[in-house]
């Protein structure tokens, strides 16, 4: 990605009113969603019984999470995931400092969604915006039921492709 960046082959710029400052948060959740939306049919595929063999038993290996589950996984599958940053940055304008944002919520997320225990408050899950959020109970399900919830930072795709773990809301656990 640096070095698309250096030969100007990325949409990332640097003056910060170039789009507006309005556009800087708009497009941090343009990335979001595209990530969103990548990693979740990703994942799913990933699901398939001959592709979760080759490249996703390596991180379904751990069964119950920490938060160094976070970086287990098979080279392909890194690769895989790794490839849409470097896109949505060739297409969509992102200031520099929003992506950095975005590199942190990915580090942050992953980790944290691993962690083993569940850093939301208690009853977050029913507040409006944890019910779109995903946390380490949401991801901790994945992980023991292989067949649900296979969103990244939110469960908008698990819930309207009926991919949720219908009872998420009784295991929620801070």
């Amino acid at each position: 990605m640096i070095i698309l960046w250096q030969q100007d082959l990325t949409a990332i710029y640097m003056d910060v009113f170039r789009y507006g400052i309005v556009y800087l948060p708009v497009s941090l959740l343009i990335v979001l969603f595209l990530h969103e939306t990548y990693y979740y049919w990703l994942h799913r595929w990933m699901h398939l019984p001959k592709v979760y063999r080759i490249m996703h038993k390596v991180h379904h290996d751990s069964i119950h999470t920490n938060s160094l589950t976070s970086f287990s996984f098979h080279p392909l599958e890194s690769v895989t995931q790794a490839l849409i940053i470097p896109l949505i940055v060739c297409i969509v304008p992102v200031h520099i400092y929003v992506l950095l944002v975005m590199l942190l919520i990915m580090t942050l997320s992953g980790t944290l969604n691993h962690a083993g225990v569940e850093l939301f408050p208690e009853g977050f899950h029913r507040h409006w915006l944890g019910k779109w959020l995903i946390g380490a109970s949401h991801h901790d399900q994945h992980h023991k039921k292989f067949r649900f919830n296979y969103g990244l930072y939110f469960t908008f795709w698990d819930k309207w492709m009926g991919t949720e773990a219908e009872d998420y809301e009784v295991r929620f656990k801070p």
